[in-house]
């Protein structure tokens, strides 16, 4: 699903325009039919405008989604491709071309890319340094950089060092999990002390209401 400048505009326009003529004529429709007096007619204009505005924004909201789905679900492949990696290097001796075919035969996200480097690892006359060096530079991702830069080290230098890599990867994703999980507890029993206290202070006032009620009384 690609999202162009010009199709996108054009997607939001059409959401404004729906939602504003679809609420004008129900607010004409009232107004003829006598559902609608006219002193609540500029309310409910001004309603219809509001909501014409908040629909301009949906496609944005939708496209926002879309892309958080992708991103996920293109690291969640990324993690399964480095585990491919993995577990290839385990099997001796290791043929770099099988891994990378192995790891094709299950991508989506990166398969384009895994096409690429199978095709110039079967030619001879492309020097396989200079390709990886340009495949790095026209990477913006960093994660998908940092698993080419792997595969660079594996194919031209050591697999196993690239092995090795990746196993750091897994193990600084395990220490950054876990310290998302620590804030999210520590976050919890934050939020759980501070709606003790706000239930204590609640209950207290509630016991000592017909307390206070009586000392008035006196006073008055």
């Amino acid at each position: 699903m690609e999202w162009n400048i010009k199709k996108y505009l054009s997607i939001k326009i059409f959401f404004l325009a729906a939602t504003f003529l679809i609420g004008i004529a129900v607010v004409i429709t009232d107004l003829f039919i006598g559902v609608s007096s006219p002193e609540r007619l500029l309310i409910k204009i001004i309603v219809v405008i509001i909501a014409s505005c908040i629909a301009f924004y949906i496609p944005g909201l939708l496209r926002s989604i879309y892309k958080r789905g992708e991103i996920h679900k293109k690291r969640q492949e990324l993690r399964f491709l480095k585990k491919i990696f993995e577990m290839s290097g385990s099997v001796k001796p290791v043929d770099y071309m099988q891994v990378v075919n192995a790891m094709y035969e299950r991508s989506f996200y990166y398969r384009q890319d895994l096409e690429r480097i199978m095709d110039v690892l079967r030619k001879s006359n492309i020097d396989k340094e200079d390709f990886f060096s340009e495949l790095l530079i026209e990477t913006e991702d960093i994660d998908s950089k940092l698993f080419y830069e792997k595969l660079s080290i594996g194919f031209l230098f050591d697999f196993d060092l690239a092995i090795r890599n990746i196993e750091a990867d897994f193990s600084q994703e395990k220490r950054a999990y876990a310290r998302f999980i620590k804030k999210r507890v520590n976050f919890i029993h934050i939020i759980g002390i501070t709606g003790l206290f706000i239930a204590m202070a609640i209950l207290l006032i509630y016991m000592l209401q017909p307390w206070l009620d009586a000392m008035n009384f006196q006073l008055l």
